[in-house]
């Protein structure tokens, strides 16, 4: 059997809001909105790919520990994102204030790469091949 990656979701404390910003900033589609454990509210949304991104709040009496947006800790990291132009983005981005984890980095082989923080502490990672 071939196994093909379904989705990639986010737990957010405002799962409007951070769905809000995918749609702005990656211009996300918000395809569905819907209680999925009883309590919570997820938020699909589509990606221009195959991939969607779901978005939840947390259950009641959920853990309030949150993860870090930084390229040292276990287990997910990031997902990335495929640019036309990243100097552009990374322009954009940091015009409307998201925090540029790593700057733009020349990869041998002429793909271009960065990170950016997106909300929820999110890693993200904007990659342009060349």
């Amino acid at each position: 059997m071939e196994y093909h990656i379904n989705h990639v979701h986010i737990r957010a404390s405002d799962p409007k809001a951070s769905a809000l910003w995918y749609e702005k900033y990656f211009n996300a589609e918000i395809v569905s909105e819907r209680e999925v454990m009883p309590g919570t509210i997820t938020i699909g949304m589509k990606m221009g790919g195959p991939v969607r991104l779901n978005i939840s709040s947390q259950p009641e009496g959920a853990s309030k520990e949150k993860g870090s947006a930084e390229l040292t800790h276990l287990g997910l990291e990031h997902f990335g994102f495929d640019v036309e132009d990243l100097d552009a983005e990374l322009i954009r981005l940091k015009e409307a204030g998201a925090r540029i984890v790593l700057p733009r980095t020349d990869v041998v082989g002429g793909t271009r790469l960065a990170y950016i923080e997106g909300p929820d502490d999110v890693l993200i990672e904007l990659v342009q091949r060349t």
